[in-house]
C-alpha cells in the first residue's frame, strides 16, 4: 500500500487543526479560525478530502458513559503452522465488535489489539468464547488499561512545520 505524503500550508494547518477539534464547525467558523473566506475554507477542505487526508467525520462516544467500563490492550500470538493463520483471524477478528483496534506489529506478539466491554465478566467471556476459541491462536497477553493520562485522536499536523 503505497501513500504520499500531501504537502500542507499554515491554512490547511490551521483548517485541519480546527476540524480535529471539532468537526462540526461551519463555514464561517473555519473561515475565522484559518483566516480565510468560507468559500476558500470550503474549497481547501474538499481537496483535504478528495487527497484523503481527511478520512471521515466521527462522532467520539464516552466510553463508560455508553456502557463500556473496560479497555484493554491484549497482545497475541498465532500459530505458525496450519493454512494460512492470519487470513482466519483476520476474518475472525472483522466480526468481533468489541475489539476497536488491531494491528500486525513487530516484537514478541504478532498482533496487538484495543478491546472494549462492559465489565471484566463480558471481558472475560470476550477471551474465553470468542478469542482464545480461535485455534489459530496460540499466546495471549492483556492489560487492563486504568487511568488515561493521555488520549487523543488528533495527529499533530504542525509538528515540525514553521
Amino acid at each position: 500500500m503505497e501513500t504520499h505524503h500531501v504537502e500542507l500550508d499554515k491554512y490547511d494547518i490551521r483548517l485541519l487543526n480546527a476540524l480535529q477539534g471539532n468537526a462540526r464547525l461551519t463555514s464561517q467558523e473555519l473561515a475565522a479560525v484559518a483566516h480565510l473566506s468560507a468559500s476558500q475554507c470550503n474549497r481547501r477542505q474538499r481537496k483535504l478530502e478528495k487527497a484523503g487526508l481527511i478520512e471521515s467525520y466521527v462522532a467520539i462516544l464516552d466510553r463508560e458513559r455508553s456502557g463500556f467500563g473496560v479497555l484493554a490492550i491484549i497482545n497475541l500470538s498465532l500459530a505458525r503452522q496450519g493454512q494460512n493463520p492470519s487470513e482466519q483471524f483476520h476474518q475472525a477478528v472483522a466480526g468481533m465488535p468489541q475489539v476497536l483496534e488491531c494491528w500486525a506489529v513487530t516484537g514478541d506478539s504478532d498482533y496487538v489489539m484495543k478491546v472494549v466491554a462492559a465489565d471484566l465478566r463480558a471481558f472475560n467471556r470476550f477471551l474465553m468464547q470468542d478469542l482464545l476459541a480461535l485455534k489459530v491462536v496460540t499466546a495471549v497477553r492483556t492489560s487492563i488499561l486504568l487511568q488515561a493520562i493521555k488520549q487523543t485522536t488528533a495527529l499533530p499536523v504542525d509538528a515540525g512545520r514553521t
